[in-house]
């Protein structure tokens, strides 16, 4: 059986695999409650289930090792030894666990949205997240990065406008209780999934992450 490229997003113990980025519908949804073991084989991941195993194939060794460290993260609910991560990649771990610790000892009602690992986080400096946003047009056009003023993250856009490139930075302070956007009017969030998501709506669908991609068979 072969491979199809698809898109996937993590949320707590669900992974779900989609056609496209902006699919709503998964084609495919696994439930990490049942997961036996992760191996990485290769350049594929292959993940183990009580009745199912799955095989996925990334893009780049890197990515590989991001959903691995991502799927052992929420299934462990710990962030296992031995990753070989960068430390932008360490710290999208810690935020990840810090969200679905508050998520799993805040109870909610069924139709609550769960809170998304924001997979658009990359660890490049100012300069590389323009030029990976101009390398990678039509796949999305928005970046978290490491905030180059000390704690928090930064966010930079790429928008074409009249057929040049409109890029912009904004930065994201941590605090206590989540984070703030720093714009006209500052901007309250309480995870990195919702700064994402500010951006997303406030441009009325015009932004969107850049997520890595990889191949899966389901």
């Amino acid at each position: 059986q072969g491979y199809r490229r698809v898109w996937a997003g993590l949320r707590g113990l669900t992974l779900a695999f989609y056609r496209g980025p902006r699919d709503h519908e998964p084609l495919e949804v696994l439930d990490l409650g049942e997961l036996v073991a992760v191996q990485a084989e290769g350049r594929g991941l292959v993940l183990r289930l009580r009745g199912q195993e799955v095989t996925m194939k990334t893009d780049s060794w890197e990515t590989q090792e991001m959903w691995r460290g991502f799927i052992l993260t929420m299934t462990k609910m710990k962030i296992p030894r031995g990753l070989a991560l960068l430390p932008g990649h360490v710290f999208q771990l810690q935020e990840a666990l810090r969200e679905e610790r508050d998520r799993r000892d805040t109870p909610v009602s069924p139709a609550a949205p769960v809170p998304v690992v924001p997979s658009c986080f990359f660890e490049v400096t100012r300069p590389e997240a323009e030029r990976l946003l101009e390398q990678s047009a039509g796949r999305g056009n928005l970046v978290l990065r490491p905030g180059g003023h000390g704690q928090g993250v930064s966010v930079t856009t790429r928008q074409e406008i009249n057929g040049a490139a409109l890029l912009k930075h904004y930065r994201v302070k941590r605090e206590a209780q989540g984070y703030v956007i720093d714009v006209e009017t500052p901007h309250r969030c309480s995870s990195l999934a919702e700064v994402v998501q500010f951006f997303v709506e406030s441009s009325e669908g015009s932004l969107q992450p850049l997520h890595p991609e990889y191949s899966a068979r389901l």
